[in-house]
């Protein structure tokens, strides 16, 4: 599984992602809150978590997590992934 160079600056410019860089590659996506898309009040702040490493024509997804709080709730399986990559691949 894959995801382009181009598509990662489209996926950035929407504000609701971010790559983060350390020995390997996270990309993060910050999800509306509960309290933007129901208006209901909620501390929980969840974060999805996609693993990245970089190649010669873009980046293989290697693993996700959703997160709340920034403890890890569930990793997110590879059939997800895929349908996730897909969609944002067009």
């Amino acid at each position: 599984m894959k995801l382009s160079f181009e598509t990662l600056e489209r996926l950035q410019a929407s504000g609701r992602y971010k790559l983060l860089s350390n020995d390997n590659y996270s990309l993060i996506y910050y999800p509306p809150s509960l309290s933007e898309a129901g208006g209901e009040e909620s501390e929980i702040i969840r974060t999805v978590e996609i693993k990245l490493r970089k190649v010669s024509d873009g980046y293989e997804v290697i693993g996700g997590l959703i997160k709340e709080n920034g403890e890890t709730i569930r990793e997110i399986s590879s059939s997800e992934l895929e349908l996730w990559l897909q969609f944002m691949e067009g």
